[in-house]
């Protein structure tokens, strides 16, 4: 069995060569489309499948060494396959954008300029449901058909057994809890230690080797463009053969490095922690708007229906202000911060851009975070769905099989997924319930009712508990309110802002709107959108152009309670008052946020815009009521939103007086 050597002189397994495959992988057994099943294995006859779980307590449990190593030789392979392999890395990764090509399928774009994926349209969380499976699916298939068999006989049955087990693992970047191999790291927001190393140790049929670690990047062995990848935002991925995150610009000195690909990690976790502005001295660490995003997606009746919590696609049908904050939403600044556009001297890596993300390994590991945030906002708002006439939504875009204008329903083709080698296209109705799929999550067991739980609502009972305990922040579970034993919630004023926008307001290229109190940020909006002058030349494609003639508008949202309430119990404590008065003086905090409140948009390497440059846009700050109960099972609620006016009228976008829109 042979072995390569890396420039580090460290000893390499496996054998094929990284990026160009010694063998394609073996081909599904049935012609025709391939079907994406899920992992059907180790499926219990109580309904029970295996997990996935979160990476860094996964990879971390030396019990787990095993699958892990199945994993990372699977990914290593399977990112091996040649670019041209319809089941290999590229040409998966290409299905959410570029090269736009089909996929699976014989047809021609619906709406050239734009890959398959749905992006500001209510099938956001359901089209990226089946396209995780897929990669899942894939990587066990190559466990099974390549990377077990180079092993001995007689290990290889206990090796099946744990890759049947095996389930993609999920990065959550919101949970407040520490996973990190170094106990002295802040307990959120980091980037798994696993996607850190260039090299990690792996059994091998010889023995525990280290191999170049498929998660740290994607490699191609020539330029992308030789491949169909474009250059886009003035990121030059055509010239890259290699993936990154927060790269510098491309300047002569920085050439070889955008080329090869450059991870700067430390900086990923300095854009995920950029709004925590106060420090908590007590036990636990504050924790900013992006747990509190998360956490609110999951409170009692936040929304008024299910789009508005799938989708930043802005209707005049939102009912209530919190409906501008989506699950979409939240992915789209994680996508920024891991990529780094528009957030200092940065091009913007691959994660930034529609076109390019799911070549970055660590988007699948992203992506299924944002499955199991939709799989457990299913869980507790089971009957909410948009089978409604009244609650679908025209996909004002359209992608690669869906006409601009598509008014989407439940049974709208997931393309180009498919559950058979017929053609026949996964729609919402059938990836609704992702535990026949063949797996599920941690929180997310309903098969023990009966035995762990004595009902459903004893169940539900326990994830509100877990979402709780995975995101609440000393202000949202009611610690700083010191509340004695007989009061069991906690009323305190809540203030969000809402920020409207046109997704193609320059012209498809992708732009980041900044908030500040006091010249602290404290919460930004990211506008994830694909070029529309991708093809067709030096004028574009007149398709998409045409598109943003129609001025489709985005929504999305953030928090400023946690803020404030840290700015005036600070203030509190110099006056000697009772704690916290000011902040429960309406008209001391919003002529606080009428002097401080700003906002700013920037773009590629932190150039900034003028807001006028946005079309469309509207900011407005809304104060509603939050009732945080003591008890660790009963999530937040919130409600009865007023729009304050006068806090944003006259500033660049801000809504005026007069404006009666919500």
């Amino acid at each position: 069995m042979s072995a390569s050597t890396a420039t580090t002189g460290l000893p390499l397994w496996p054998p094929w060569p990284t990026n160009t495959a010694a063998e394609p992988a073996p081909p599904p057994a049935s012609a025709g489309t391939y079907p994406i099943t899920g992992i059907q294995q180790d499926i219990g006859a109580d309904g029970s499948t295996p997990l996935r779980q979160e990476i860094d307590a996964w990879a971390a449990d030396l019990s787990n060494f095993t699958q892990l190593s199945l994993f990372l030789l699977a990914l290593s392979y399977f990112e091996a396959l040649d670019t041209q392999d319809k089941l290999g890395y590229f040409q998966i990764a290409g299905i959410h954008g570029q090269p736009l090509v089909p996929w699976d399928e014989q047809t021609e774009s619906q709406s050239a300029g734009f890959g398959y994926c749905t992006h500001g349209s209510i099938l956001f969380p359901c089209w990226h449901r089946p396209y995780v499976l897929l990669v899942e699916q894939r990587l066990y298939e190559i466990m099974i058909q390549v990377v077990i068999p180079y092993f001995p006989p007689e290990e290889q049955g206990d090796l099946i057994e744990q890759a049947k087990a095996w389930r993609l693992p999920y990065w959550d970047w919101a949970a407040k809890k520490n996973n990190s191999q170094n106990p002295q790291e802040p307990v959120n927001y980091n980037v798994p230690w696993i996607v850190r190393l260039e090299t990690i140790p792996v059994l091998t049929p010889a023995g525990v080797w280290p191999i170049t670690n498929p998660l740290y990047t994607f490699r191609t062995p020539e330029p992308m463009g030789k491949y169909g990848i474009t250059a886009s935002g003035g990121a030059p991925f055509d010239l890259a053969k290699a993936t990154s995150r927060c790269p510098l610009p491309d300047t002569p000195r920085t050439h070889d490095e955008w080329v090869n690909g450059y991870q700067d990690n430390d900086q990923v976790v300095i854009n995920l922690r950029a709004t925590q502005w106060y420090e908590s001295s007590s036990k636990h660490q504050y924790t900013d708007s992006l747990g509190e995003a998360v956490y609110r997606l999951f409170s009692q009746n936040y929304f008024s229906s299910y789009d508005a919590f799938a989708t930043t696609a802005y209707t005049r049908t939102l009912k209530n202000p919190p409906d501008y904050l989506s699950c979409e939403d939240i992915h789209n600044n994680v996508h920024n911060w891991v990529g780094g556009a528009g957030l200092g001297n940065n091009d913007g890596g691959h994660m930034c851009d529609i076109a390019v993300a799911a070549f970055d390994p660590i988007f699948w590991l992203h992506h299924c975070n944002i499955d199991r945030q939709f799989a457990i906002w299913q869980t507790l708002n089971d009957k909410s769905w948009f089978d409604d006439s009244d609650e679908q939504l025209p996909d004002r875009d359209g992608n690669w099989s869906t006409p601009p204008g598509t008014v989407v329903t439940p049974q709208t083709p997931l393309a180009p997924f498919h559950y058979d080698a017929n053609g026949s296209t996964y729609n919402s109705d059938l990836i609704r319930g992702w535990i026949k799929l063949g797996y599920s999550y941690p929180e997310l067991q309903p098969w023990l009712i009966g035995s762990k739980y004595d009902n459903k609502a004893q169940y539900l009972e326990d994830v509100r508990k877990q979402v709780k305990d995975l995101y609440s922040d000393p202000v949202s579970n009611g610690e700083l309110y010191k509340l004695p034993s007989s009061k069991l919630s906690q009323d305190i004023p809540d203030y969000i802002v809402n920020v409207r926008y046109e997704r193609f307001a320059l012209g498809g290229q992708s732009f980041t709107i900044h908030f500040f109190l006091e010249g602290h940020k404290v919460g930004q909006i990211y506008n994830f959108v694909a070029s529309s002058r991708a093809v067709g030349g030096p004028e574009g494609c007149a398709n998409c152009q045409s598109q943003e003639t129609r001025k489709a508008l985005s929504k999305g949202q953030i928090h400023l309670t946690s803020h404030l309430f840290r700015r005036f119990a600070a203030e509190d404590k110099k006056q000697k008052s009772s704690f916290p008065t000011y902040y429960h003086s309406p008209d001391v905090v919003e002529a606080y946020l009428t002097e401080h409140l700003s906002w700013k948009i920037s773009v590629t390497r932190g150039v900034q815009v003028g807001p006028e440059a946005i079309g469309g846009l509207r900011v407005s700050v809304a104060r509603g009521a939050a009732t945080h109960y003591k008890g660790r099972s009963k999530l937040a609620q919130y409600g009865g939103y007023q729009i304050l006016h006068d806090i944003t009228h006259g500033k660049p976008g801000g809504h005026l007086r007069d404006d009666n829109e919500l």
